[in-house]
């Protein structure tokens, strides 16, 4: 299984230690790849659309940007790993996350994203991880990902040398869940019932917004091209 790791941050602290242990659960015979923010891609999105009225290849930042999307296209699982900072996602790995907003499906998302699999990692001192992992859930569910599952933990320290076995052991039976779950579904998975049902939506949405433009005397937008030429405005589906 092809694997690709996008560590939120760099500090090889708990956070780390509990992505080893989930990569542990996956036993050995994998491919792996990881990414780790802010060094490998230092940019926050600049908001200049470049991305949306062409593709990611001509993002200012395409240099960092497009090797972690095709990365990401190419594997079969992705790992998410972040530390809770103020309640929320740490700001390296959420300014990634902007750059792909034109892969979401009220865009152009890609065929190959409703057949993959995603975790999430992620712990607190205290509370906050719910909305770390919905920060990147959002992003995970609008691409199209099939299946995600999510590994938590409040440790109530920072240093995983005196964090408590207890909340080791914990972790560790949440990996052993999720990396049993992802290896059953191997790389045959099929889109869970909201997957489907966005994809529904914005399909529908879709056909509206064009009927829309047509009356204005405009041109069908990109996104409805992109949408046709797929066949997913005829019946056809990405699953």
């Amino acid at each position: 299984m092809k694997i690709v790791v996008i560590n939120g941050t760099e500090v090889h602290g708990c956070t780390y230690e509990m992505k080893e242990m989930f990569l542990k659960a996956m036993d050995k015979d994998n491919e792996i790849v990881e990414y780790f923010l802010p060094k490998d891609c230092p940019e926050f999105c600049n908001g200049c659309k470049a991305c949306f009225f062409s593709n990611i290849s001509v993002c200012p930042h395409a240099n960092y940007t497009v090797p972690i999307w095709s990365s990401i296209s190419s594997c079969d699982l992705i790992v998410f790993t972040s530390p809770t900072y103020a309640f929320h996602v740490t700001a390296q790995l959420k300014a990634l996350l902007d750059h792909y907003c034109t892969k979401w499906m009220s865009h152009s998302p890609e065929n190959q994203m409703f057949g993959k699999q995603a975790v999430i990692l992620t712990n607190a001192i205290g509370i906050g991880t719910k909305n770390v992992i919905k920060d990147i859930k959002d992003s995970l569910d609008y691409w199209g990902i099939a299946r995600t599952y999510s590994i938590q933990q409040a440790l109530f320290d920072t240093n995983w040398n005196i964090v408590t076995e207890k909340r080791k052991k914990n972790i560790w039976k949440q990996c052993m869940k999720a990396s049993e779950k992802v290896k059953k579904n191997g790389n045959e998975v099929n889109p869970r019932v909201k997957i489907r049902m966005m994809f529904f939506i914005m399909k529908f949405a879709q056909k509206m917004i064009n009927k829309s433009q047509i009356k204005a005397g405009n041109d069908s937008t990109k996104d409805y091209k992109y949408w046709k030429e797929n066949g997913w405005l005829d019946g056809k589906k990405p699953w």
